[in-house]
């Protein structure tokens, strides 16, 4: 396996100066003020921590002992409680103070918005912003600046949530100058979050449409730097998110030097511009919980800032920093490491303002397997942009070409010898007998050039699926009412219901576009739909779903299979009636809607009817038949 990387990082593939067999940068200290580690942690009331203040107390005591800065990260119901806002004001100089944006019953009540009881209080719909309509995220963030203002005496510009969504962001930025904001990083299915796509755990500035993208040019910059919270192992935190700065003391259990190796894997250089990695403890636990895998987080921390090259900062400087550096768009990274836990597999993973590209290269059997490829267009949009997130999980799935996660047999492997280049706008494959996927050689936005010895791939700046969605034209609910009357014809005759025959706007949204096109790549075969309408569903696009009024025309249009409407299946309350019922409809696949609160599901077990889920995303899903 070889491995290289361009010099140049413009839009251009340009020669290869670094070739260098299983490393593709030496391990050195580089200067410490490029490689930053930044300490933030969240601060919420729960029924983890009977007492916030002492907990609060317990958490900066540690802080304060190592003589190092953090960022405290506070929700609505930290900042209004009047006893964890006096410790907080005795903290010093070093400490920045900001917003965690967890929406609570208190915090809604404060900002005239009614909160979304869902059941318990991290279900996505309602603890993010997402969860709520444009308006309402409006007031919750005023709200919530505004007693901290009123508290503090100014605005913070650090703010952060497992899941901010562009919209909210865009309106801090522009209202109070907020110009740091934490995220999670990338996980498939935890606590009900997925966070999928993004810069494989570094900080990158995202699009103004979406908090996931990196920003391709100043035009969808967002100018805020997201900092990524409990950075994954590169190898094994791809399948199981625990393997990160975070969890790793939890199950399955790592000792202490696992932490430190993942501190120095993201907050060395080696060989980028920079480095940084995002450490910290959500403030939520009792107070005696600080005094164990916390403070030896920490001590490792200070020991890498005194004798280790590392700076370690708050959110607000290093953010001032990034900007600074890099006042355009973000710079393309590159990852390699080892296997942590000592297997023989490496991983590699480069992200640019294009795309992300993560592979593995199998030292005992020189495969090179590529398990998620992904770019990044300028007008990429995240589902809840304008559509408040209905459910209780959260969906944030940037669209792929390979993504063995989602789906196992998504991947592509490298024939043995073969070469990967990177620059920021291209990947150039060298090798004898490659085959080109289909999905590469038919993904919108992407052009496959093959070569004597290989082929480059480049990326176009928009996508070829609007941001907007395709807005299709087909008849109302009511004309289909109508005409299924037995006395329309009379009624025509009479001069009666000819308005019907006007067709309307329906709104086929950018994620289900994508949904559609992976469809569309699949081998031939039925596809199932729904065969119901949702006339009282709400949406808060300018046009509504197709689904509402039953009109599925589109998915055969757009998937490209014929489709088979059954009320029978998706709706049986029993589950030998609805597997006969399946059976004899001979269809291969089964495509179900998402959008908004009106949300579609397979009954029972995907066992029952013998399926497996190959494809899902926020707005639609699709069943194959195993």
């Amino acid at each position: 396996m070889v491995v290289k990387q361009l010099k140049s990082m413009k839009r251009f593939f340009f020669p290869v100066i670094l070739l260098v067999p299983f490393f593709l940068f030496p391990n050195k200290i580089e200067a410490a003020e490029n490689q930053f580690i930044t300490i933030v942690n969240p601060v919420r009331v729960s029924s983890y921590n009977p007492n916030p203040a002492a907990s609060l107390e317990s958490e900066y005591g540690v802080i304060f002992r190592n003589n190092l800065p953090a960022t405290w990260l506070l929700t609505f119901d930290i900042i209004s409680n009047g006893s964890t806002a006096q410790v907080l004001k005795k903290f010093n100089n070093k400490q920045e103070l900001g917003i965690f944006l967890e929406v609570t019953p208190k915090f809604a009540e404060a900002a005239g918005v009614k909160y979304h009881n869902a059941g318990f209080w991290h279900f996505a719909n309602a603890v993010f912003l997402s969860g709520y309509t444009q308006e309402e995220r409006i007031k919750l963030i005023d709200a919530v600046f505004a007693e901290f203002k009123q508290v503090f005496g100014y605005y913070p510009t650090s703010v952060g949530s497992w899941w901010t969504d562009s919209y909210s962001l865009s309106y801090m930025k522009d209202r109070y100058g907020v110009t740091a904001n934490l995220g999670c990083s990338d996980q498939f299915s935890t606590d009900g979050y997925q966070i999928w796509g993004q810069y494989w755990s570094t900080p990158f500035y995202p699009s103004k449409y979406h908090t996931g993208v990196p920003a391709l040019s100043k035009d969808n910059k967002l100018d805020v730097v997201v900092l990524q919270w409990a950075p994954r192992d590169p190898l094994n935190g791809y399948n199981n998110s625990t393997y990160s700065t975070q969890d790793y003391f939890t199950t399955p259990k790592q000792p202490i030097d696992y932490f430190e190796k993942l501190v120095k894997l993201y907050a060395s250089q080696n060989g980028n511009k920079f480095g940084q990695v995002t450490v910290g403890l959500e403030g939520d636990f009792t107070p005696e919980a600080y005094k164990g895998e916390y403070a030896k987080q920490m001590g490792i921390v200070s020991k890498l800032a005194v004798s280790g090259g590392y700076r370690v900062t708050n959110m607000r400087e290093f953010s001032d920093w990034y900007r600074k550096t890099f006042p355009e768009l973000s710079p393309a990274r590159l990852i390699e490491s080892d296997d942590l836990l000592g297997g023989s597999k490496k991983a590699v993973w480069f992200q640019s303002p294009h795309y992300r590209l993560g592979y593995i290269f199998d030292k005992a059997t020189g495969e090179i397997k590529i398990r998620d490829f992904r770019a990044y267009f300028a007008d990429l949009i995240e589902p809840y942009y304008q559509s408040p997130n209905s459910d209780i999980n959260l969906s944030i799935y940037i669209p792929s070409i390979f993504d063995e996660i989602n789906y196992g047999k998504d991947f592509w492997t490298l024939p043995k010898g073969s070469e990967i280049a990177f620059s920021g706008a291209s990947v150039v494959i060298k090798g004898k007998g490659i085959d080109i996927p289909q999905i590469l050689q038919k993904y919108p936005g992407i052009r496959v050039k093959e070569m004597t010895d290989g082929l480059e791939i480049s990326f176009a700046d928009e996508w070829e699926i609007p941001k907007d969605g395709v807005n299709i034209k087909d008849y109302s609910a009511e004309a289909v009412h109508f005409f299924r009357q037995k006395k329309a014809i009379l009624y025509l005759l009479a001069g009666k219901g000819w308005n019907y025959f006007r067709k309307i706007d329906y709104s086929v949204s950018q994620g289900e576009m994508y949904a559609l096109f992976r469809l569309s790549i699949l081998a031939s075969g039925k596809v199932l739909v729904a065969n119901e309408e949702c006339l009282q569903c709400s949406w808060h696009t300018e046009f509504r779903h197709p689904a509402f009024a039953n009109r599925r025309g589109y998915v055969k249009r757009f998937g490209g299979h014929p489709i088979v409407y059954d009320p029978g299946v998706l709706k049986s309350k029993d589950r030998a009636n609805a597997k006969k019922i399946f059976d004899r409809l001979n269809v291969r696949y089964i495509y179900v809607v998402k959008f908004e609160d009106y949300m579609e599901k397979i009954p029972f077990s995907p066992g029952d009817l013998g399926v497996e889920k190959i494809f899902d995303n926020a707005n639609a899903e699709i069943w194959k038949v195993e």
